[in-house]
C-alpha cells in the first residue's frame, strides 16, 4: 500500500509546476516530502488528508493500486488543471460549497429577474433565473430574450449565463458568465426572504456592458418567484425588455430598480482618458 501511495503521489505531482511549489503548498517539509515520493515513509493521516485536498482526490483513491489510479486520473483532466490554479483556494471554496448546502435549499426553482439594462436605457429587462442543485452544489441558469430591435441581425435570439449560487453570511451570491462568449463575469448580490418560500428578492448585480464599450456597471435587481417548475415555452416568450411603466410588469417594479431616486437607474464606470 505505501508503494501504491508513492508512485500515486508521483503522479500527481507530474501535474505540478514543481515539486517545491507543492511542498510550499501544502507546509510540508521538502526532505520529508521527498520520502513521500521514494516510499521510504508513509504521510500520517493529516497529511493525507491536505494532500488530497490539494490535488482534488479522495484519500481512498490515493490508496488504489496505480494502474487504477492513474486511469482514474486520466478522466479528469480539466479538473486538475483548475485545482492546480487554485492551489489551496481550493479547499475554502469547497468550505463555502458545503456551508451553502441547506441554506439554500429553499431557493431552488424559477424566478423572473429585472433590472434597467444598460444596451437601452430607460428600459427594464426581464430575464429568467433557474437555480438547482445537482451533487450539493448549488447553480444558475439565466436565460435572456434578445428581440430583434436589440440585435445586429435583426432577429430574435437567446443568451444564456450559467454560473453558481453560494450562501455567505446571510447574503446570496451569484456568480456567472456567459456561456457562449467567455469575457467577462457577472456578480449578483441578494438578500435572503424573509418567508420560507422566497417570493421576492431583491439586490445588486455587478456586469459589463455587452456593447464595443464594455463599461462596468451596477444596478439594483429584483427576482419574482415562478415555482419549483414552470412552463419553459411559456416563461420565455414573456421575457425581454419593457418601457418602466409597462402594463406588464410588476406593480412598482420601476421605482423599486431605481438607485438614488427618480429617473437614475444604475451606476457606471468612468474610464480615464488615453
Amino acid at each position: 500500500m505505501q508503494e501504491n501511495i508513492a508512485r500515486n503521489l508521483k503522479l500527481l505531482c507530474s501535474y505540478a509546476p514543481s515539486i517545491a511549489e507543492v511542498c510550499r503548498s501544502l507546509g510540508i517539509n521538502r526532505q520529508q516530502f521527498t520520502k513521500y515520493l521514494s516510499g521510504a515513509s508513509r504521510p500520517s493521516a493529516r497529511n493525507i488528508r491536505r494532500i488530497c485536498d490539494y490535488f482534488g482526490v479522495e484519500e481512498e483513491e490515493l490508496l488504489l493500486p496505480h494502474g487504477r489510479f492513474a486511469e482514474l486520473v486520466s478522466l479528469r483532466p480539466r479538473a486538475r488543471h483548475l485545482l492546480r490554479a487554485l492551489g489551496p483556494a481550493a479547499t475554502h471554496i469547497d468550505r463555502m460549497i458545503a456551508g451553502s448546502a441547506d441554506s439554500l435549499k429553499p431557493y431552488c426553482g424559477y424566478y423572473f429577474y429585472y433590472y434597467y439594462t444598460p444596451s437601452r436605457p430607460g428600459m427594464i429587462r426581464r430575464s429568467l433565473l433557474r437555480i438547482t442543485e445537482y451533487k450539493g452544489v448549488y447553480y444558475t441558469r439565466l436565460s435572456e430574450r434578445i428581440q430583434p430591435e436589440e440585435s445586429p441581425l435583426g432577429r430574435s435570439h437567446f443568451i444564456r449565463y450559467i454560473g453558481v449560487a453560494l450562501m455567505l453570511s446571510g447574503r446570496i451570491f451569484i456568480t456567472d458568465h456567459n456561456s457562449n462568449a467567455l469575457r467577462s463575469l457577472s456578480q449578483t448580490i441578494l438578500f435572503p426572504a424573509s418567508a420560507e418560500v422566497p417570493e421576492y428578492l431583491t439586490g445588486m448585480t455587478l456586469g459589463v456592458q455587452g456593447r464595443s464599450a464594455r463599461s462596468p456597471f451596477a444596478a439594483q435587481v429584483f427576482l419574482e418567484y415562478l415555482g419549483k417548475s414552470v412552463n419553459i415555452r411559456r416563461s420565455m416568450k414573456q421575457t425581454g425588455i419593457f418601457p418602466a411603466q409597462s402594463s406588464n410588469l410588476p406593480r412598482n417594479v420601476a421605482r423599486m430598480l431605481a438607485v438614488g431616486g427618480e429617473g437614475q437607474h444604475m451606476l457606471t464606470a468612468l474610464e480615464l482618458p488615453a
